[in-house]
């Protein structure tokens, strides 16, 4: 019977009922004398096969192989994420998919997998079409770590004093409690509080990666003699 085969894929043909054969044409053949050649044509072909009996007499009979092309499997653009995120894969050309590795997919047999990988991956998606034909192609998943941020050690003083802080880690940078500083989107922004204030800043690297810490501005206010106190000879007591 007539059948068909992917191109590059390989298919056994047979004939029956003589005992010499000889096949036309000889192209994407193994061997044209013999009754089961093997079939790798590139395009779409009728082969005649000739059949010679012991009496010398033949008859010719023909199958069509019919040659599909490969789908066109595309797995998307490469993509890069930071740590801790997740990605969303597409993949297109074909009627059914199948993801590897899966271990980091929520579903690896569907054309668009959340990928949530730890490190950088290389995901392959395999395609297959309506002829069952199959193709691959791949995408790379870059996993970026979280920028190292510092937003200094806290620091104490007077009411009515300023401190600067000094923010490491970044390329953007943005403080919390902004009515107290001098400008929150400066990694070393000057600090002005009346009370105690704690400050988060939030970094942001050259991946667009986001990491954040915070530091305590302790204000004192020493206007006023602190209580009396009693001690022992010897000790010592802090004036605040």
């Amino acid at each position: 019977a007539d059948t068909s085969l992917c191109i590059g894929d390989t298919i056994q043909i047979s004939a029956s009922g003589s005992t010499d054969y000889v096949w036309t044409p000889d192209v994407g053949i193994s061997d044209d004398s013999i009754f089961d050649p093997l079939v790798f044509a590139t395009n779409s072909t009728e082969y005649f096969v000739t059949g010679t009996d012991n009496n010398g007499c033949n008859y010719t009979d023909s199958i069509f192989i019919t040659v599909h092309q490969l789908p066109i499997a595309e797995a998307g653009n490469d993509a890069a994420i930071c740590i801790g995120a997740s990605s969303q894969l597409i993949a297109t050309g074909g009627i059914s998919y199948s993801w590897s590795p899966s271990n980091s997919l929520d579903n690896a047999l569907i054309s668009n997998p959340i990928a949530t990988p730890i490190l950088t991956t290389e995901y392959i998606v395999t395609v297959e079409d309506a002829n069952t034909c199959v193709n691959i192609d791949t995408i790379t998943i870059t996993v970026n770590n979280l920028p190292t941020v510092q937003a200094g050690p806290d620091v104490n003083i007077c009411l009515n004093a300023s401190t600067q802080l000094n923010a490491t880690g970044g390329v953007n940078y943005l403080w919390d409690n902004s009515s107290s500083l001098s400008d929150n989107t400066i990694f070393n922004p000057l600090s002005s509080p009346d009370t105690t204030t704690q400050y988060v800043v939030i970094v942001t690297d050259g991946n667009s990666c986001v990491n954040s810490d915070t530091l305590i501005v302790s204000v004192f206010d020493f206007t006023q003699a602190p209580a009396d106190t009693t001690i022992c000879f010897g000790e010592s007591v802090a004036l605040f």
